[in-house]
Parts: structure tokens; C-alpha cells; sequence
């Protein structure tokens, strides 16, 4: 019987140290051993920060600078010569008014800029059709917002209002 007791309580004690995590403490065992059947143990040192030695690192971490130079250099003045004034193409106007493009179809040379003139109360924005030899998206423009496009390439230009898609109109480069 001592036997089998004795077996019983070592496979339990064998399973409950597998399922035990490492530093948490063990519950009290639930029948005491009798003095005879105790195992004699030596105590083990326990190793203290000081007598634990460790390889030294063989590289030596750089310091990385954290703080932000209080003195920031200040730059010296250049002398830049002003650029020439660059001559500009011809330009061109189209009016939005009464939600319509005035004209509704312009004709210009090849290098001339166009400007949209928002004259309406609603905000408007022009972009050309999918079919167009070059695509171009306004953003949204209120009353006296303008907009403008440089056509350097001949050909049919078609534009609508993403807004108002009823509202079209037509450039044409020669």
C-alpha cells in the first residue's frame, strides 16, 4: 500500500511539474510523506547577479543622438540673378454664365491657353470627355474662380461640367 501511495504521489508530482509554469509557487501536497519515505536533497546555490558570469558583447552599440541641435546654421544670402521674363503663348477665355459656356465652341491655335471664368453663383468644374486627345479635371471653382488648360497639340476638345454633365462645350485646336 506504502508503495502504491508512494508511486501515486510521484506521478502526480512528475505531471503537476510539467503543467506548472516556471517560478509559480506549488500547491501543498494533499497526504504529507511520513519522515522515512522523504528523499534527502542538498540545498542548490542559488546563482545572484554577481556571481553569474556572461560573454561581454563583441560590438559595442553606437550612441544614437535623441536630442534635436539646439543651434541651427544659419544660411548665407545668395545673389540669384531674376530669370528673364519668359514670353507667354496667346490665351484664350470661355465665360460660365447662366450655367452655359460662353462660347459654347472655341477655336484656337496650337500653344494657347484657355481660362474658365466661373461668373455663376454655383460652384462649377470642367473636364474633358474620355474621347479627347488629352484629359484635364478641374477642381470645384465658386463665383470668380478660374481655371485654365494650355492646348499644345491640334485637334477636338470636348469638356463638360462634372457637376451639371448637361452643361458642354468644344475647343478646337488648329
Amino acid at each position: 500500500m506504502r508503495f502504491a501511495l508512494f508511486a501515486l504521489l510521484s506521478v502526480s508530482v512528475l505531471l503537476f511539474g510539467c503543467i506548472v509554469q516556471e517560478g509559480a509557487p506549488l500547491p501543498a501536497p494533499s497526504v504529507a510523506p511520513t519522515p522515512a519515505e522523504q528523499p534527502i536533497t542538498t540545498p542548490t546555490p542559488v546563482p545572484t547577479a554577481t556571481a553569474t558570469a556572461t560573454a561581454a558583447p563583441t560590438e559595442v552599440p553606437t550612441a544614437v543622438p535623441t536630442a534635436v541641435p539646439t543651434e541651427v546654421p544659419t544660411p548665407t544670402p545668395e545673389t540669384v540673378a531674376s530669370p528673364s521674363p519668359v514670353a507667354q503663348g496667346p490665351t484664350a477665355t470661355i465665360t460660365i454664365q447662366n450655367f452655359a459656356f460662353i462660347p459654347p465652341t472655341l477655336e484656337i491655335s496650337a500653344g494657347t491657353t484657355v481660362t474658365w471664368i466661373n461668373n455663376d453663383d454655383a460652384e462649377h468644374n470642367v473636364r474633358s470627355v474620355m474621347s479627347s486627345q488629352a484629359s484635364f479635371v478641374s477642381y470645384n471653382f465658386g463665383k470668380g474662380g478660374t481655371y485654365s488648360v494650355t492646348f499644345n497639340y491640334t485637334g477636338a476638345y470636348g469638356y463638360y461640367s462634372g457637376l451639371y454633365p448637361d452643361l458642354m462645350g468644344n475647343i478646337i485646336v488648329t
